[in-house]
């Protein structure tokens, strides 16, 4: 073995024993800016370094070739949650509240006129009596025929489960963005269709094209924002997601209150999404689905619009350096995964009948105890808005607690408590003032929304990238089973049965879904997000 000396000339005043490490870029500026006045010049400069030192750190790849750089490191360079995420996040949760809206719509627009007027006190809504129009009204959906009002909403419903699985999967395949754009124009189309439909099962079916496009406007919009963010903020997205939703139900009640023509108000509600159009101008694709893909250059696209908007640098060859992430469980080409990967592997099966439970039985007492919000008595807009107004302290409590106390504690542990106070609501009724058994009825809604949020990051974050979608589509196309369930129960058994007929199937569901989520899966708070099914197999994630 030979050695190599090297002799370093140094000044005759300076000796070994008073060498120093060779300074950070940071402490060489700030030892030259002694003055605040300079200090509050460079501070920007030296925050910008350190920045780019970062990225540099995540690239050095000289003297270790097997070590590469990280997705999520180019993520959090660039700003976990910078302007352009910004931006584009508030962008997407826009036509959220319109889904909530189309969503809710039915419960004002199959209300009687009789009904609206005497709820709206017709000295707020002049000629009430005269101006009162509803879709029940016109095709005669009381009586005996009130089981049409149930059928077109599970006819929607039954739209929703359709575009729940087919946008789902369309997403992973063709790209986030094409499918959400495409759910727009259609959502659109169909509202505006809706006004002069002539008869109950045409409006059934535009109401089903509206359906379809949930999935797609909803799930998609939460997916691409998760993964548009670092993992810090990832569970403020679906956070933020349902206060828009909580937003689109608040508005939709105000204009039912005032516009007592169902006609007028699917025009009031179809007329300002056209703006929706220009989105296909506007929103980027997932950067984060384009590598997956191994489309790298309109990934470099995506993440320099975000360096530059973020005033942030991007790496050098970041495509070149980046760990890719074979998934060995595939022997296919990278576009062929399916929804049968869900349940081709045992870590992976396991999850997506956790979620398979879960998802039916949120949805179904998410949207049962929105359509019947009346059910513990009251009028229905005052006890609607109180429903969705509920629906704000379960989003703040999702945001303080979900990364503290976690997913699957938070999910678990608000569905429970949805289901003891429908319980309690049940066997109490008799015995307390009826304003106290609404009470409980609105917190277990609560509850519900709680769970319902949870659910949505939860399920995101337990499925790797190159199936996504694929896993919250089909979950969201399962959750469409209790919605229609819901939508039965709600508009035509509780005015044959009573309300028994909802609380004692949904508090035992409830209690169902608390113990699968709690014994079947893991924990996420905190961790990477998956990007291949041989990371979950390999119990990474």
């Amino acid at each position: 073995m030979s050695s190599h000396l090297s002799i370093r000339k140094m000044p005759i005043d300076e000796s070994p024993e008073d060498e120093e490490e060779v300074p950070t870029a940071q402490t060489t500026i700030t030892s030259y800016c002694s003055s605040d006045v300079i200090n509050e010049v460079m501070n920007p400069l030296i925050e910008q370094v350190k920045d780019v030192a970062h990225l540099e750190e995540a690239n050095h790849e000289e003297d270790t070739p097997n070590d590469k750089i990280k997705l999520e490191s180019i993520f959090e360079g660039l700003g976990s949650f910078g302007r352009f995420q910004q931006i584009q996040f508030i962008l997407i949760c826009i036509p959220i509240a319109f889904v909530s809206i189309h969503v809710m719509s039915w419960t004002f627009v199959v209300s009687s006129a009789r009904k609206i007027c005497n709820e709206t006190n017709e000295t707020l809504v002049d000629g009430c009596e005269e101006l009162a129009y509803s879709a029940s009204d016109r095709w005669d959906m009381n009586g005996d025929n009130a089981w049409i009002r149930a059928t077109v909403q599970s006819v929607y419903l039954v739209g929703q489960m359709i575009g729940s699985f087919t946008c789902g999967v369309m997403a992973d395949k063709i790209g986030r963005k094409k499918v959400l754009f495409w759910c727009l124009v259609l959502q659109v189309t169909c509202a505006l269709l809706l006004i002069i439909a002539p008869t109950w099962w045409i409006y059934a079916l535009l109401k089903a094209g509206t359906g379809f496009t949930q999935p797609g406007i909803y799930g998609v919009a939460v997916v691409l924002g998760i993964e548009l963010v670092g993992k810090q903020y990832r569970s403020f997205i679906a956070v933020i997601a349902n206060v828009f939703g909580v937003v689109g139900g608040i508005i939709l009640s105000t204009m039912a209150y005032y516009i007592v023509d169902y006609r007028l108000l699917h025009a009031a509600i179809a007329i300002p999404s056209l703006i929706f159009i220009t989105y296909y101008w506007v929103i980027h694709e997932s950067a984060r689905w384009l590598v997956s893909q191994e489309k790298y250059d309109d990934a470099n696209v995506v993440l320099c619009a975000t360096a530059s908007m973020n005033k942030k640098t991007m790496p050098k060859d970041w495509a070149d350096k980046m760990e890719k992430k074979v998934d060995v469980t595939a022997t296919k080409k990278k576009d062929s995964f399916g929804a049968v990967d869900l349940v081709r592997t045992p870590q992976m099966r396991k999850r997506t009948l956790a979620n398979f439970v879960m998802w039916p039985v949120t949805t179904m007492m998410y949207y049962g105890m929105t359509m019947r919000s009346d059910v513990g008595g009251g009028s229905l807009f005052v006890t609607f808005v109180s429903s969705q107004l509920m629906e704000l302290p379960a989003v703040i409590i999702v945001a303080l607690l979900i990364d503290r106390l976690g997913r699957r504690i938070m999910y678990s542990g608000s569905i429970f408590t949805a289901g003891v106070f429908l319980l309690a609501n049940w066997l109490t009724h008799d015995l307390i003032p009826n304003q106290y058994a609404v009470v409980m009825l609105m917190i277990a809604k609560g509850a519900v929304s709680v769970s319902y949020t949870v659910m949505y990051t939860y399920t995101s974050e337990l499925f790797p990238t190159v199936i996504r979608n694929t896993a919250v589509g089909c979950c969201s196309t399962m959750a469409r089973v209790g919605a229609v369930t819901a939508s039965f129960i709600a508009f035509f058994l509780v005015d044959r049965y009573g309300r028994i007929v909802m609380i004692i199937p949904f508090t035992i569901l409830a209690m169902c879904a608390s113990i699968v989520s709690w014994f079947m899966l893991p924990e996420t708070v905190n961790k990477p997000l998956p990007d291949s099914i041989s990371e979950i197999e390999g119990n990474k994630i």
